[in-house]
């Protein structure tokens, strides 16, 4: 099923919280809006979901048949983690053989069958979350809306349980829109991120192309940590020719720093953030902030050279940001 938004604008008094939104959904695809808190993420899952109308625009979808999982999964306490997948099913009154023989093979699925019989109570984080969409799964929606469904899952389990909900949406092959915070979280499940920034989406484009080939500083800084820096200290980035000067933003993995006693940088200061260092430079009275996943011993005092970093610019992929 497609799912089309054009033109959507929601206000809520005289604050505009989405502002002429459109994207469209492809049949099948699983689609992330990104975006930190009260950017009007879950409003737009909302009125996806029928729960709030837009002040303009519209949005077309193929069915009604849409199913929306809620952050905290909202699984009835006092049900079994049978009845609760079983409940959709029986409230559109199907045949109770019907109803058995399809929670019992998404029981299985997701791993469940020998918890059928316990109450939400005693399930972990993870449990909660799987049942909570195997109940989602099991009226066979033909649209899948996810509120922010690994929040509440710690960082390991996290990853587990979004590569687990990325095999299963490619599986069922259901069009699914997910509204995250989590950078990581959208770039392993989604085929396409959607970046909301103050009620604009900034960017839409594949992981890949909205991390490596952000179109503004606004969203390269929000997808992970980067190196803004003027393309004057870069004295052996490989620019095309004619191409003037700018900014260059690099990722950690892109940056490698050189101590050199003759160095043009003098580091002020230096932080192991796990998989890269932070570091503040000064050159000529300016401090910029760099982020390295190269391994290389600094402290404070030092002097580098940034025009060790090996940068080559191509030209098609060259492109002019704000």
């Amino acid at each position: 099923m497609n799912v089309q938004v054009h033109k959507l604008t929601k206000r809520f008094g005289e604050t505009t919280v989405l502002k002429n939104l459109s994207f469209t959904v492809s049949h099948g695809e699983f689609i992330s809006v990104l975006g930190p808190s009260g950017v009007g993420k879950t409003t737009l899952l909302r009125i996806l979901a029928s729960l709030e109308s837009p002040d303009s625009g519209t949005v077309q979808c193929g069915s009604q048949n849409a199913v929306l999982v809620f952050q905290d999964y909202v699984l009835f306490p006092f049900l079994t983690v049978h009845q609760n997948v079983a409940f959709g099913l029986e409230a559109r009154r199907l045949p109770q053989r019907e109803v058995g023989a399809r929670v019992g093979r998404l029981l299985s699925h997701f791993g469940l069958s020998d918890k059928a019989a316990e109450y939400p109570a005693r399930l972990s984080a993870g449990q909660k979350q799987r049942v909570a969409l195997a109940r989602a799964l099991a009226v066979e929606p033909q649209l899948l809306l996810l509120d922010e469904p690994l929040a509440n899952l710690d960082k390991n389990l996290k990853r587990d349980t979004a590569l687990y909900l990325r095999g299963v949406q490619r599986e069922f092959g259901i069009t699914t829109i997910c509204v995250t915070h989590d950078q990581e979280e959208a770039m392993v499940i989604s085929d396409r991120i959607a970046l909301l920034l103050d009620g604009e989406i900034k960017q839409l484009g594949t992981p890949a192309a909205v991390y490596y080939q952000p179109n503004s500083v606004a969203v390269a800084r929000f997808m992970g940590p980067v190196s803004v820096l003027p393309n004057a200290l870069l004295v052996c980035c490989e620019a095309p020719a004619g191409e003037r000067s700018g900014t260059c933003m690099l990722r950690p993995e892109q940056v490698a720093l050189r101590p050199s006693a003759s160095g043009a940088l003098t580091v002020r200061e230096v932080r192991l953030l796990g998989l890269y260092r932070f570091c503040i430079l000064q050159a000529e009275g300016t401090d910029y902030e760099v982020f390295t996943s190269h391994p290389v011993e600094l402290h404070r005092g030092q002097r580098v050279d940034i025009d060790r970093v090996r940068v080559s610019i191509d030209k098609e992929a060259v492109r002019e940001t704000v």
